[in-house]
């Protein structure tokens, strides 16, 4: 299912995933074991090689090309990998006939909530709260990244390291990036989940009107021919 906005394409698929998951598309919990490695492997590799390199080395080349490849993986598995397995989330960009650049955001449907008088069992349970720490950690891990290389950019500025500053900037687009568009990733599914849950409802209520209705309409008008019944009675009496 496909919805077009104006600078956007809001894809909400329920194909995301392409045979890797299992119970209602979610994943093994091995695979998030996987996915929450590497989402905190490689930006912690950047963040120490920057933190750390003047301590082995006086060179910048060397720090630099380091640096920029473990942001580079960093940026490609959260964006193809960690997102759509601990969150559900994926975006991508494109270059229209037009030449001009969209964005695609893809939301995986979240898990139905059980029917109502449904136990879920001690398995089922364990598997939501894990989920549901996964998809948390993932957020602290794309929310402090971006934090952590603002402090490195003012300080490197500070002291007049230039250099430095430039990685800072290039590590601070390259996760600022991921946040944002993960963000409406975030905001289109929640989007989509208020307004199924507001159609929902409105059905809902219609069918609780339509039966109330229905079952009062026998009643009323049993009543109204007792009623009558008693008048007749009483006449005749009379």
């Amino acid at each position: 299912m496909m919805n077009t906005g104006d600078e956007v394409v809001l894809a909400l698929t329920d194909d995301l995933d392409t045979g890797d998951s299992h119970d209602g598309g979610q994943f093994p919990p091995s695979s998030r074991r996987l996915a929450l490695a590497g989402h905190f492997l490689f930006r912690t590799m950047a963040i120490l090689i920057y933190f750390f390199c003047t301590w082995f080395t006086s060179s910048f080349v060397v720090p630099f090309v380091l640096v920029l490849i473990s942001l580079s993986l960093d940026f490609w598995f959260v964006k193809n990998i960690s997102g759509r397995i601990l969150v559900g989330l994926r975006w991508s960009s494109y270059t229209d006939e037009e030449g001009h650049t969209r964005w695609r955001f893809d939301s995986r449907p979240a898990a139905p909530e059980p029917a109502e008088g449904v136990t879920l069992t001690r398995r089922e349970v364990a598997a939501r709260a894990a989920q549901a720490n996964a998809a948390r950690l993932f957020w602290i891990g794309l929310v402090v990244t971006p934090v952590v290389w603002v402090v490195f950019l003012l300080a490197s500025i500070f002291t007049l390291h230039l250099r430095w500053a430039l990685v800072c900037g290039i590590a601070l687009c390259m996760s600022g990036v991921n946040l944002y568009a993960f963000c409406r990733c975030s905001l289109a599914d929640m989007n989509q989940n208020v307004l199924s849950s507001l159609q929902a409802k409105v059905a809902r209520q219609m069918f609780t009107d339509f039966w109330s209705n229905l079952t009062k309409k026998p009643a009323t008008g049993a009543s109204a021919g007792g009623t009558s019944s008693s008048v007749g009675k009483t006449t005749l009496e009379a």
